[in-house]
C-alpha cells in the first residue's frame, strides 16, 4: 500500500501539525519496531536496534537534522492504516 493511501485524514494532520516529514512515517514503517496496545493496534517507534537499521537503510541522508525524530511514533490500526503520528514524551511499556 502507497504511504498516501495508508494515512488517515488524522495522521495526514498531525504529521503537518508537528512538522513530521513523510520520509519519517515511511522509515518507522520499514523499520521500527513494533508493540501492540492491548487495542486492537499497534505502536511503531525506533529503539537503538531499529535506529541504527534506518540509519544504516540512509534515513540520516534522506532528512535533514535526523536525530530530531528519534522520538517519534506512530499508531496502526487494525485495518492497517497510520490513525496518528507523534512525539513520545514517555517509554513505551514492553509486554
Amino acid at each position: 500500500m502507497e504511504l498516501e493511501q495508508a494515512l488517515s485524514r488524522h495522521a495526514r494532520l498531525r504529521m503537518q501539525q508537528r512538522g513530521i516529514p513523510p520520509q519519517v512515517v515511511e522509515s518507522l514503517l520499514q523499520c521500527g519496531r513494533v508493540q501492540h496496545d492491548n487495542h486492537g493496534g499497534r505502536i511503531i517507534f525506533f529503539d537503538r536496534g531499529a535506529w541504527k537499521v534506518a540509519c544504516l537503510c540512509g534515513f540520516r541522508a534522506l532528512v535533514p537534522a535526523a536525530d530530531r525524530y528519534r522520538r517519534t511514533y506512530l499508531v496502526l490500526g487494525g485495518d492497517g492504516m497510520v490513525k496518528t503520528v507523534s512525539h513520545r514524551y514517555r517509554r513505551i511499556r514492553r509486554h
